[in-house]
C-alpha cells in the first residue's frame, strides 16, 4: 500500500466513525426519554396489578400484557446499550 492510500483509509475511517457518533447522539436522546417513559408505565402497571383485586377472566390477559410490556423494555434497553456501546470513543 501506498502512503496516500494509508492516508485515504485513515480519513475516511474517522469520518465514519464521526458519522456513526453524530447518528447515536442523536437516537440516543430519544431512545432514553422512550425507555424512561415506557419504565414508568409499567412500573404504574405493575402496581395496578399487586394492589387491585384481579377480574378471573381478565387476569390472563393482563398477564400476557404484562409479560409483553416487560419483554418490550428489556429489548428496548439492549438497543439503548449497544447504542451507548456505538458511540463511545
Amino acid at each position: 500500500m501506498t502512503e496516500e492510500n494509508e492516508v485515504l483509509l485513515r480519513d475516511t475511517v474517522m469520518e465514519e466513525r464521526r458519522k456513526v457518533r453524530d447518528i447515536v447522539r442523536r437516537l440516543g436522546s430519544k431512545l432514553s426519554g422512550l425507555a424512561l417513559t415506557c419504565g414508568f408505565l409499567v412500573f404504574a402497571f405493575a402496581l395496578y396489578i399487586i394492589f387491585v383485586p384481579q377480574d378471573p377472566v381478565l387476569s390472563p390477559r393482563l398477564s400476557i400484557v404484562f409479560m409483553g410490556s416487560l419483554g418490550f423494555v428489556g429489548g428496548l434497553n439492549i438497543l439503548c446499550g449497544l447504542l451507548l456501546l456505538l458511540g463511545k470513543d
